[in-house]
């Protein structure tokens, strides 16, 4: 169902797509708890990383519907899929993922930032700013990430794939405040 609003001139337009903030304000909170939470020790931290991780990622894939444009669909399909994906492996062996969680984190967060960026910069579909923004700092994020390793303690693979998943949120909420009407220039009397 698609909103719109009246012009002046009495023709309809279609106004904000808020079928988005829900799901991204969701995605906020998930990755608030990714920051605030993994301080427990060990198996029990992985797996607390693997259920927000899978629920982020179904959260993620469900959130590209139809009527939405295909690359953004795409987007939201390829990244949320990952997600859950390496949070169900996280899940699967929590303690063989200790070991092996910061490069888990940062290839899910390279890989997501990578197809944000490259898709909204090669299709400029509405409201591809947002995902371009999501992608640089998710790709940020990863790089720090390696950087940091192998002195990464537990906390900072989730607290830097919680502010990954924040900014996600905050992006898909300010898209889909955004007026999705093609912008006519205005005509001088």
């Amino acid at each position: 169902m698609e909103r719109t609003s009246k012009t002046t001139l009495g023709e309809r337009r279609p106004g904000p797509d808020r079928r988005l903030i829900v799901p991204g304000a969701l995605l906020m909170a998930l990755g608030v708890l990714f920051i605030v939470v993994p301080k427990a020790a060990g198996r029990a931290s992985a797996i607390y990383l693997g259920v927000l991780l899978a629920l982020t990622g179904l959260v993620e894939a469900l959130s590209g519907r139809p009527g939405e444009p295909p690359q953004h669909r795409s987007l939201m399909l390829g990244g949320g899929s990952l997600a859950l994906v390496i949070g169900l492996i996280v899940l699967a062996r929590p303690a063989a993922a200790l070991g092996g969680i910061s490069w888990l984190f940062s290839a899910l967060l390279l890989a997501a930032g990578l197809q944000a960026v490259w898709t909204s910069t090669a299709d400029h579909y509405p409201g591809w700013q947002w995902d371009c923004l999501f992608g640089s700092a998710a790709v940020i994020f990863g790089i720090a990430m390696v950087a940091a390793w192998p002195a990464v303690t537990l906390w900072l693979p989730g607290s830097l794939v919680g502010f990954a998943i924040i900014v996600r949120g905050a992006t898909m909420v300010v898209g889909g405040l955004e007026d999705r009407a093609p912008r006519r220039p205005v005509q001088s009397v």
